[in-house]
């Protein structure tokens, strides 16, 4: 026998022959038994094939034509084949291959627990289930399919649920199986883009659901929102506090917030306590958090204020492609400028300002 791998001796198979003389037309031969499909049939010498008799009750043999006077019908019957226990193993310098007594099939391992431990284990589960552990410091399994097509085929209770293959070189593919089923596309041009039913697709799927939301998104660039031109870019979002001070002097506080969306920027400052109240020059806001666009582009805000004489300022507008701003007080025919002079109690005038601009 040819069949046992391993270093355990073999018991050679052993043999039974019946030897009967025919007599005329005679099919049937009471043999000293047999194991079923253990046995060979030769009449005259001729061995006959599993067609010509039926030998299935562990004694008789029934040939499938009868014999004709004096023909000679003989029957090998060979023992089952037993290996001296219940399982192969290699028991040379180093195991190779296991298979217990439970079905388990081991390589590189005789323990079942493979996982973190090495080695490669096919292992019966319950009922028709078969589950494979393979554990490797290294690359654990490659993979080599087509060109194009299909590497992997996933399959739910027998039917096809998806695959993970390769479009094309250097590119890959996870994809589900089925009407509207989604996926996702691994390019070669650094991108990672969505599927549908198989193929690439455009403005299709979905990145989440309302009732299956991912946490955070983490980006280094921007989100391009509604369309895919310049305009839809929205590359920045942030918010923070800051310091603002004046041009002239010194002030108590100085205290800001801000928050930037792309380019426009909202920002709220409280300034007051000021050290200079003579100067006639515009009292300038320093500080801000980002400098303004070049042409200023209708830069804005309301303010709040008290110790001011000659009118209360309307508006305060950020200087272009500056970090710095001024307020304006409006009379029956032109603006002025709110001077540091305007100020008729510097230790108790506050100017609580809100404003909005555009970012360079």
């Amino acid at each position: 026998m040819s069949g046992y791998i391993g270093t355990q001796p073999v018991p050679q198979a052993t043999q039974t022959r019946d030897s009967f003389t025919a007599t005329s037309g005679q099919t049937s031969f009471a043999t000293g038994g047999y194991t079923p499909n253990f046995l060979d049939v030769y009449l005259n010498g001729v061995k006959l094939s599993a067609a010509d008799y039926t030998a299935s009750n562990g004694s008789d043999v029934v040939l499938a034509s009868g014999a004709a006077t004096g023909d000679i019908l003989e029957v090998v019957a060979f023992t089952t084949f037993n290996s001296a226990s219940s399982s192969i193993d290699d028991n040379g310098n180093a195991t190779a291959i296991t298979i217990d007594s439970s079905e388990n099939v081991l390589a590189n391992t005789t323990s079942t627990s493979v996982i973190g431990n090495g080695g490669f284990a096919i292992k019966p589960q319950t009922g028709n289930s078969t589950r494979v552990d393979i554990s490797n410091d290294g690359e654990a399994m490659l993979l080599d399919g087509a060109a194009s097509g299909p590497i992997i085929g996933l399959y739910g209770n027998g039917t096809s649920v998806g695959s993970i293959g390769t479009p094309s070189a250097a590119e890959l593919n996870i994809s589900a199986i089925g009407t509207n089923s989604s996926g996702l596309l691994l390019t070669s041009d650094n991108s990672v883009r969505p599927m549908k039913n198989g193929s690439a697709s455009d403005n299709t799927q979905n990145l989440g659901r309302s009732n299956g939301r991912w946490k955070d998104l983490y980006l280094s660039g921007g989100v391009y929102l509604g369309g895919t031109g310049s305009a839809n870019l929205l590359d920045s979002y942030e918010e923070g506090t800051f310091t603002a001070g004046v041009s002239e002097g010194t002030i108590g506080g100085g205290d800001g917030v801000y928050v930037k969306v792309g380019n426009m920027v909202y920002v709220g400052v409280t300034i007051g306590n000021f050290s200079n109240t003579s100067s006639g020059n515009a009292i300038r806001v320093t500080g801000l958090p980002f400098t303004s666009h070049s042409t200023g582009h209708g830069s804005n805000g309301s303010v709040f204020c008290r110790y001011i004489s000659g009118g209360f300022p309307d508006a305060t507008q950020v200087d272009s492609g500056a970090t710095t701003a001024r307020m304006w007080k409006s009379g029956s025919t032109a603006w002025a400028s709110v001077n540091h002079n305007d100020i008729t109690n510097g230790g108790n005038a506050y100017f609580f300002i809100s404003l909005t601009y555009r970012a360079a």
